[in-house]
């Protein structure tokens, strides 16, 4: 199993990443987008909206019948 990289060395990764994809070309739109992400990045200020997460199913209420007069409470 890898180790976890610290977040400067993995950082650097991204940035690299970035700018090789940026330099490679492509549709401007998105080079565009991918350069404002960079440099986000590289102030520190790019921030991943966070996705909202599953719901869990309501509980079901325990159906309450008469009691039972011989049960120890």
């Amino acid at each position: 199993m890898a180790t976890k990289k610290k977040k400067k060395e993995n950082l650097k990764q991204i940035i690299e990443n970035l700018k090789h994809t940026i330099s490679m070309g492509g549709n401007p739109v998105n080079i565009e987008k991918l350069k404002e992400i960079l440099k986000n990045v590289e102030e520190g200020t790019h921030v991943i909206k966070k996705r909202p997460g599953r719901r869990g199913k309501p509980a079901k209420k325990k159906e309450e019948g008469p009691r039972d007069p011989n049960e120890i409470y």
